[in-house]
């Protein structure tokens, strides 16, 4: 009975014996495994440190490297963020501003950089919030020694993560040896211009100009229905001048009556040119007849008053002009070159009368000739008048 009884105890304490075995196996299992993904987390942390190191290198030398693109640059840039703070800024735009980093940096930019458009919807950095693009315009930023220097300015727009824009980035581009050239480029262009416009010897108008003015002087006043007046000189006797003075004697002399007729004609639209050898034209718009005869006889006197020696002339002891005078109202039906032909009739007549004198073209030479209208202006009628009286006398 009794080691039936102690048989029975034995079996249950077997199986606990196991039981415990099991769970202790199971918890070293457990800890096994514990320390394997204690082991695998140890190595993850210190592979995302290692990546972490990495990157915050990469960034570092990627900062160094930007750094040293933007100040390097011998363009001036500048960061700006949407709240108009500066937070970059190179060395080329700091030397230009005569600052150091920390008078800029944290700053807002109109404060370092003032500006007309500064607060205004014109303000580059408002323009790209509110989601223009890009843009460029010249500009002049003064310098602090007081001197202007011209640059194109280009804004483009910085953004963010996510895509939008926070902020601005600037170039300014120092363009003063282009403007320089540009400058050198239009003077020489103007010099050109003006030779081509002008005659090599007198340095008053040239046969080119002259046409092209007349041309447009006849149109504009045509729209305008005002007097245009043309003068015809010509240098009594030159080609004996010529033969007596020689050459070069001949090249001073028209020198000097040119610079005669243009001290005489001297008003802003008046035009003194050289038509061709020893003769001139004048072109006075908006002048009557009567003042353009008045302007013709200062002319002559002016000449008169060189007293440029002249022993083969016919006229006078001295160089003298021919004045040929005319006047219209330019029409829808005629030309320039009938006022030209009026005013050469009238130097005809003048050279015809014994030179050295101004003559007023008279329609009575050229009958045919009444596109003019010369009638129609209000301080030719008198002249016009006396004219009549003494064609019906003859």
């Amino acid at each position: 009975m009794m080691q039936k009884i102690a048989v029975q105890t034995r079996v249950p304490f077997d199986d606990q014996a196991n039981d415990l075995s099991v769970s202790y196996q199971r918890v070293q299992e457990e800890l096994r495994q514990a320390g394997i993904d204690q082991e695998k987390i140890q190595t993850d942390l210190e592979h995302a440190i290692e990546r972490a190191n990495a990157m915050a290198m990469k960034a570092e030398i990627a900062n160094i490297e930007l750094n040293q693109i933007i100040n390097t640059s011998i363009e001036g840039m500048l960061l700006v963020y949407e709240d108009f703070t500066i937070k970059r800024i190179n060395a080329s735009l700091l030397r230009f501003l005569n600052i150091d980093e920390t008078e800029a940096v944290g700053k807002k930019c109109h404060d370092v950089m003032t500006s007309s458009w500064c607060s205004t919807p014109n303000c580059p950095l408002t323009r790209l919030l509110a989601g223009h693009d890009a843009f460029e315009m010249d500009i002049k930023r003064r310098r602090r020694d007081d001197a202007d220097v011209p640059f194109i300015f280009s804004a483009t727009p910085f953004r963010g993560i996510d895509g939008s824009v926070i902020g601005m980035v600037a170039h300014f581009k120092d363009i003063t040896e282009r403007k320089y050239a540009e400058n050198m480029l239009k003077e020489a262009n103007q010099r050109l211009e003006r030779l081509s416009a002008s005659d090599g010897l007198t340095q008053v108008a040239n046969r080119r100009c002259f046409d092209q003015t007349l041309t447009r002087e006849w149109n504009r006043l045509r729209r305008m229905q005002e007097p245009l007046s043309l003068i015809m000189c010509d240098v009594d006797f030159f080609k004996l001048f010529n033969d007596t003075y020689g050459h070069q004697g001949g090249d001073d002399c028209l020198k000097a009556v040119a610079g005669a007729l243009s001290a005489t004609a001297n008003r802003g639209g008046d035009c003194i040119a050289r038509y061709g050898g020893e003769e001139f034209a004048v072109i006075l718009p908006s002048t009557p007849a009567d003042g353009a005869l008045y302007v013709a006889e200062n002319i002559r006197q002016a000449v008169e008053r060189l007293a440029i020696a002249h022993a083969k002339s016919q006229a006078a002891p001295y160089v003298t002009l021919s004045l040929g005078v005319a006047t219209a109202v330019p029409s829808e039906t005629g030309g320039p070159e009938q006022l030209i032909k009026c005013a050469d009739t009238a130097l005809y007549t003048a050279k015809s009368s014994g030179r050295n004198r101004a003559v007023l073209w008279d329609r009575r030479d050229n009958p045919e000739y009444v596109k003019t209208r010369l009638a129609d202006i209000p301080a030719n009628k008198e002249i016009l008048n006396l004219i009549d009286m003494e064609f019906m006398k003859e």
